[in-house]
């Protein structure tokens, strides 16, 4: 028997509504029966708290009791890494989350087993957000101009969201989704995979050798 469930789109450009739509419906075919769909557009720089679909979505699933949600991907959640992993715990707190694409959660078929699977995953993120937040090593003096401003682009990640880079690449999300997730450039994700050629993948765009 199917179980009722919402879905949340937070979608980008014109075309993205009816594409992820139909992705939601396919993947729901055989588990879910979709009752309502929310949509946010074009708000990626704002807080999903803040939207008006995702607030509406939280009030519909909190008066109707429904505890299944579908969203089309986690990096699309939020552009900020902070905010997309505090809307993720919200929506794991209430209800089960289900991700049409990238899901490396596991237990589709076991609400309990999924909800603790994806708090663990939000604990160990929390652990290098928390370390982040401690303060970065302090520059040294070579790394210093005269006016104090330290020499050089800095750097795009610390230690820790390295770690946690690594981490999500080894569950499976692309580099895509990686580059949204850290708000990075993909040349600097291959350049954090270049000690890790299991994890760097094909490039779509890899050049073909010509027939014989």
């Amino acid at each position: 028997m199917k179980k009722d469930a919402v879905a949340y789109l937070n979608t980008r450009k014109k075309g993205d509504f009816a594409a992820q739509q139909s992705e939601v419906e396919n993947y729901c075919k055989y588990r879910f029966r979709i009752v309502e769909i929310f949509r946010d557009h074009r708000a990626n720089a704002t807080p999903p708290e803040k939207r008006k679909g995702f607030a509406a979505m939280l009030e519909y699933c909190t008066v109707n009791n429904c505890s299944e949600i579908i969203i089309y991907d986690l990096a699309d959640l939020a552009k900020d890494m902070d905010s997309g992993l505090a809307a993720l715990k919200t929506l794991n707190d209430r209800c089960t989350v289900y991700c049409v694409n990238n899901d490396f959660f596991g237990h589709r078929d076991d609400p309990e087993l999924r909800r603790e699977a994806v708090g663990n995953f939000i604990a160990y993120m929390d652990r290098y957000r928390e370390s982040t937040r401690k303060a970065a090593p302090p520059a040294s003096k070579k790394t210093k101009r005269g006016d104090g401003r330290p020499i050089g682009r800095p750097r795009a990640l610390n230690e820790g969201q390295v770690e946690a880079l690594l981490t999500i690449r080894q569950a499976g999300t692309s580099i895509s989704q990686i580059c949204r997730m850290f708000d990075i450039s993909r040349s600097t994700v291959s350049k954090i995979l270049a000690d890790y050629p299991e994890l760097k993948g094909e490039w779509k765009g890899a050049r073909q050798e010509p027939a014989e």
